[in-house]
């Protein structure tokens, strides 16, 4: 009797994001549709909230909770630079070590040493597995260093189980420091394919550390096309979506970009008929939010709120007339629908994401750097310029996703060789 191949999907979700959920449950419905009699085990660093959001798949733990302990005692994976984060550092490295020689005892079929069941558990299905399927992401940069070294982990324990590890529309780079660098070509060398979402600066990344060839190619972030509700969310016909969070600044910095906003909404408000839908990705967004309707209350913006369906998110968004933000997936989300975006930025990071997003469907100059003295003055030009041309700007998306499409039936016609 021929044997069950079994796929094991990883990814960024697991964690209240909006973006990282949309991909995971594309990714699984593309899966499942393309090879019905493989079985299809979603690995999951939250069991409980991703059997809520897609019951209708297998679930089992990620290797940050499996491995690394994530959110339980001796938590090793939530590493940071402050005091009470950075000893995790030499400790992370020794269990890694650790789970390393465990591999090769799970592999001669040796008994494991020093490993709890749920961590045998984990390195026994990547043994058994047929492909490590990675969903797209944002996990493999510098300014993610957990989720960037838990990649290293789980493509370094595959390469050792010999089970195949095919990249889906990640955003990969922004090394930070040597030590990363080398680490990176050490754990990625293996990957038989490593899709990119954005057109440039993640292959450019990878060409550094000297990761090359055709097997590295660009294609679409997984949630291009997830699912939308089928109902109208917002009572009005006539709105611009607006995302901006407070990820990573400090007290002052947020302050800045409060008002930094509201001289973006102003104009709008000011401009046109429209009204403003401010739109969270996390349940922390809504902090930004209720900050800035304390200090600028407006009846014309309201704020939607927060529900782990994306569905409803996206709906939201391919309602609107514009979409204005500073976080990645809401750009997805309205690529998607043909509603044109303007991006916003204020650092490598988001530009690495933001820009490189925007690039994919030739819109990259709609970007706005916060930081720089003129961006105002860069909005205004932007914001106008889709008034103007917002037909010509939706046939240019619209012609870009047939470029896409094509890339990532590509990376799906390698995955099925691999399958074979």
């Amino acid at each position: 009797m021929q044997k069950v191949k079994t796929i094991l999907v990883a990814g960024g979700y697991g964690g209240n994001n909006l973006g990282d959920e949309a991909q995971c449950a594309e990714t699984l419905k593309i899966l499942t549709n393309r090879y019905p009699n493989c079985r299809i085990i979603n690995l999951t660093p939250n069991i409980e909230q991703s059997k809520k959001l897609h019951p209708e798949f297998f679930h089992d733990l990620a290797s940050r909770v499996a491995l690394f302990n994530q959110n339980e005692f001796f938590d090793l994976f939530s590493i940071g630079k402050s005091i009470t984060k950075i000893w995790r550092v030499p400790f992370f490295w020794f269990k890694a070590i650790l789970v390393f020689f465990n591999a090769y005892l799970v592999k001669f079929e040796l008994p494991t040493f020093l490993l709890n069941a749920k961590a045998v558990k984990y390195l026994v299905e990547l043994n058994d597995a047929d492909l490590f399927y990675f969903c797209g992401c944002g996990c493999l940069t510098g300014h993610t260093l957990s989720r960037l070294w838990d990649g290293f982990v789980f493509c370094k324990l595959c390469e050792i189980f010999d089970t195949p590890v095919v990249m889906s529309g990640q955003t990969i780079g922004l090394w930070h420091n040597k030590f990363n660098e080398i680490l990176a070509k050490w754990a990625f060398k293996s990957v038989k394919i490593i899709t990119v979402r954005d057109e440039e600066f993640s292959l450019n990344d990878l060409e550094k550390i000297g990761i090359k060839g055709e097997h590295c190619f660009a294609t679409h972030d997984d949630a291009l096309y997830c699912d939308k509700s089928e109902y109208k969310i917002i009572n009005d016909n006539n709105y611009v979506v607006v995302h901006f969070h407070y990820w990573g600044m400090k007290r002052k910095q947020r302050e800045i970009y409060i008002d930094k906003i509201n001289k973006i909404v102003n104009y709008i408000i000011d401009n046109t008929n429209y009204n403003i839908v401010f739109i969270p990705m996390t349940p922390t967004d809504t902090d930004s939010f209720d900050d800035y309707l304390k200090k600028y209350p407006n009846d014309r913006i309201m704020v939607y709120e927060f529900n782990l369906d994306f569905r409803k998110i996206r709906r939201v968004i391919a309602d609107s007339k514009m979409c204005i933000t500073m976080k990645h997936h809401p750009i997805i989300f309205a690529m998607g629908e043909d509603v044109p975006t303007i991006g916003l930025y204020f650092s490598h990071y988001y530009k690495h994401k933001n820009v490189g997003a925007l690039s994919q469907y030739g819109l990259e100059k709609f970007s706005v750097n916060l930081e720089e003295n003129g961006y105002y003055e860069q909005f205004m030009l932007l914001f106008n310029d889709i008034l103007i041309n917002k037909e010509k700007i939706i046939s240019t998306i619209k012609s870009r996703k047939k470029i896409l499409n094509a890339r990532k039936e590509k990376f799906l016609e390698n995955v099925d060789l691999i399958l074979k």
